[in-house]
């Protein structure tokens, strides 16, 4: 049964596709948010951040036991935990999906716990796109989002999102000063006024509540401020693939790209995180 009225499904796909970025106000509610809070706190309290990831503020990624390959070794960041299941399979998020077309929905079995410790610096600008060289990155549609839910209510002061909308579709001069996401060329970055950080005249802070749900494109470029509170502030994010290429959604009434509506099926190119010809 629908969550969203078919007028307010579809403004927020409309944002989703024009912005990059929808957000739909407390899809998770307790008694589950408070289980799943104290779930990451549990996983927090024993994890130490990396300095490596200390913009992202962790990068723990925990797996259903379903997608845990047999010969993995778990270490303190990478490991299985049936709670996981509860997530990946929330009933309300999944029906949220439905409700905004997003069509040929393909998790990936795993969540990703990303917790802003006390005083932790900002997150650089980035995008997560890793197949820019594919036409799939015409796509006026989304072609992977993340579904994810802050534990805590976000204020710019504890370090919430930020967003430059319409970046998942458009190029801007931030896209060339950019490296790679989360490789170790950005992440070795020590000047906070380096072009990652900066702030820019189209950023929109994103406060949220805890348990709103945002959705939003991988090719949005986003950021977050950094947490300027003595309370962690943790992040559960999960991605998934939708409209696999070349599949058009069905309620789609705008052009297609001539890539998309004839494309090569045998087409095989090098995967990159840098935006090319496709983002104009």
């Amino acid at each position: 049964m629908a969550i969203l009225e078919r007028d307010e499904a579809l403004k927020k796909r409309n944002e989703l596709v024009e912005l990059g970025y929808t957000i739909i106000p407390g899809v998770m509610t307790d008694p589950f948010l408070s289980e799943v809070r104290d779930w990451t706190d549990r996983v927090m309290d024993r994890v130490e951040v990396d300095p490596k990831f200390r913009y992202q503020g962790s990068d723990v990624q925990i797996m259903t036991p379903e997608r845990w390959p047999e010969d993995r070794e778990p270490t303190d960041r990478n490991y299985s935990d049936p709670f996981v299941e509860r997530i990946v399979e929330f009933p309300a998020a999944l029906q949220i999906c439905e409700d905004l077309g997003l069509e040929g929905l393909g998790g990936h079995g795993n969540v990703i716990l990303l917790s802003k410790p006390p005083f932790g610096p900002p997150l650089y600008w980035h995008q997560d796109h890793m197949n820019w060289n594919h036409p799939e990155s015409l796509s006026p549609w989304p072609i992977k989002v993340f579904l994810s839910y802050y534990m805590t209510d976000t204020t710019r002061e504890n370090g919430c999102l930020r967003v430059l909308p319409g970046t998942h579709v458009k190029r801007i001069p931030l896209h060339d000063q950019l490296p790679n996401a989360h490789e170790p060329e950005i992440q070795a970055i020590e000047d906070l006024n380096h072009p990652v950080f900066q702030d820019h005249p189209d950023a929109v802070d994103v406060p949220l509540s805890a348990g709103d749900l945002v959705v939003a494109d991988s090719r949005m470029l986003h950021a977050a401020w950094p947490n300027n509170t003595d309370k962690r502030r943790t992040l559960v994010l999960l991605w998934h693939d939708v409209f696999p290429f070349p599949s058009i959604p069905s309620w789609w009434e705008g052009d297609v790209p001539e890539e998309i509506r004839n494309p090569d099926r045998n087409i095989d190119v090098e995967r990159t995180r840098m935006p090319g010809e496709y983002l104009k």
